[in-house]
């Protein structure tokens, strides 16, 4: 028998696993309250963007400038760096960057990961201001 083929299946379906595992948390988060406020809906009827990056992820280097300038115009646009903020991340089960997570009257609306967030991220400020 060829172990090698095993082998290489085996460390296949593990990586599969993973990021599989990685896809599917995105989804536990929508719908429910906002973790970090819990059930203090008073506190923010509005938008809130949470942007989870790491320092050492190419992507989050490339795209974190632009959100940050998001979060100079905006003050519903918090950064945090998953090297820094570790309990707010596993808070919201962050278990990759970049991941934004968008909430609309306490509740998360949608959970995206990897660097395509930027352009959600533009439609999303401008359907909740608009110019």
């Amino acid at each position: 028998m060829n172990y090698t083929l095993v082998f290489v299946a085996a460390i296949i379906v593990l990586v599969i696993l993973y990021f599989g595992q990685i896809y599917l948390n995105q989804f536990k988060l929508i719908g429910k309250t906002n973790p970090l406020l819990g059930n203090r809906v008073g506190e923010s009827d509005s938008w809130q963007i949470y942007y989870f990056f790491s320092p050492v992820c190419d992507a989050c280097k490339n795209i974190t400038p632009i959100i940050r300038q998001h979060q100079q115009k905006h003050q519903q646009v918090t950064v945090f760096n998953t090297s820094v903020d570790l309990d707010t991340a596993q808070k919201l089960n962050i278990k990759s960057t970049p991941t934004t997570v968008f909430i609309e009257k306490n509740k998360v609306l949608n959970v995206e990961i990897g660097s395509s967030c930027l352009k959600i991220i533009a439609e999303f400020i401008n359907k909740h201001e608009p110019a």
